[in-house]
């Protein structure tokens, strides 16, 4: 978990650094144009991993690392040929939509980033728990990136740039850590048997990951069809800040996940504490980096990306709470998930997208990216009941963590 954070932590300050770079050199327009596009290519990127990485990690902690390369192999060269349909499938839908040039051509080229993330092999570290790679890889591709932002990226037109270079920084790191995994592209002849059983075990998770993007991305491409691209860059700042310190927590989760997935039904002692553990963690995030944010929102936008983005304080308020129920919701859904119970947490995510997705296009019309904000504080809600619920009938109540 130390080396988890520290990568999270790493990638968030360079991330940050970016951001505010971005957001001060492209201005709200051309900011709220590249965070809509992103934001439809994160989506679509749920039906590139299927999954896949989740169960990835779970398997090779289960395995003891055994046949990893045969796991890497397999799940990369799968991910490769989706994201190849993918950007067909975008490319020809921006040619032929009534969208301006200028849109067209993003959405066109933050294709490249499914490619990042089919190329992606963290996964892999993270089931060995070698979790000082996945520091190296976010530490090296993030600075890489925002080294190349800082030299090219220089005025609102060089927005047609920031995809480009931001699939060139991770370009290294991709193809070291290949080469040690031994990847083997199995394109031409791939291994039906066993892509078969992983999408047959990954499909729920995958299915997790595409409803929790309903709810956590799909506000921003609603708020762009109904509102101006200004306030789409207003609420792209705060979702961006609300949306760091999730990663982080969700990386702490992945953390977690091997340890919970090789301790169930095994060690309860260790199960529980890993969790409680986990529970403390989350509570020192909301006092030391939350709480300052709540309280302190109009003077760090003022001071990080300038006095053009304060309006984006109250949706950051409104979300920051919101995150708070997130980070006491995840010890609780991982461990769920390290049970083999996701098919709970499915109906979760399932039941807090349609939720969100109500709420947004009741609220987004009226009140813009406040009403944005208040549905996934709502969201969020509904999930921490939920899983609580849940956890505590499936696990706590059952006894199936001590085996029996």
């Amino acid at each position: 978990m130390i080396w988890m954070g520290a990568a999270n932590c790493v990638s968030s300050l360079f991330g940050a650094i970016m951001l505010i770079y971005l957001a001060r050199t492209l201005m709200p327009a051309a900011l709220g144009n590249l965070s809509y596009a992103i934001s439809i290519i994160v989506f679509l990127a749920s039906f590139l991993d299927l999954g896949l990485s989740t169960y990835g990690i779970r398997e090779v902690a289960k395995a003891g690392g055994s046949d990893v390369s045969e796991y890497v192999s397999n799940i990369v060269s799968l991910r490769f040929v989706i994201a190849v349909i993918l950007t067909v499938i975008v490319a020809a839908v921006s040619m032929i939509s009534r969208q301006p040039g200028i849109l067209k051509l993003l959405m066109i080229e933050t294709c490249l980033m499914m490619f990042m993330a089919a190329f992606a092999t963290e996964w892999a570290f993270q089931g060995l728990e070698k979790m000082y790679m996945v520091f190296a890889s976010f530490l090296v591709t993030s600075l890489l990136q925002l080294t190349l932002m800082l030299v090219f990226v220089r005025h609102p037109e060089d927005v047609v740039k920031v995809p480009f270079f931001y699939f060139l920084g991770s370009i290294p790191v991709i193809a070291t850590f290949l080469k040690l995994l031994k990847f083997r592209f199995k394109v031409r002849k791939p291994d039906t048997a066993k892509l078969k059983l992983y999408l047959t075990s990954s499909l729920v998770i995958w299915a997790i990951a595409m409803f929790a993007q309903v709810y956590n991305n799909l506000d921003i491409f609603l708020l762009g069809l109904f509102r101006k691209a200004e306030e789409v860059g207003y609420f792209t700042v705060a979702r961006r800040a609300v949306g760091g310190v999730t990663i982080l927590a969700v990386f702490l989760a992945n953390a977690l996940l091997p340890r919970l997935s090789c301790t169930f039904n095994i060690d309860a002692k260790q199960f529980k504490g890993a969790t409680i553990k986990f529970l403390a963690v989350t509570t020192v995030i909301i006092i030391l980096i939350l709480l300052p944010v709540l309280f302190f929102a109009k003077d760090l936008l003022r001071l990080t990306v300038g006095a053009e983005y304060v309006p984006a304080a109250i949706p950051l308020n409104i979300m920051i709470g919101a995150l708070i129920l997130v980070l006491f919701n995840l010890p609780f859904s991982t461990g769920l998930i390290a049970a083999c119970l996701e098919k709970e947490v499915l109906k979760q995510v399932i039941a807090s997208a349609f939720f969100s997705v109500a709420l947004n296009l009741v609220l987004i019309p009226k009140y813009g990216m406040v009403g944005a904000a208040v549905s996934f504080f709502c969201a969020e809600a509904l999930a921490l009941i939920w899983i609580l619920y849940v956890y505590k009938v499936k696990i706590a109540g059952s006894g199936l963590a001590s085996g029996r």
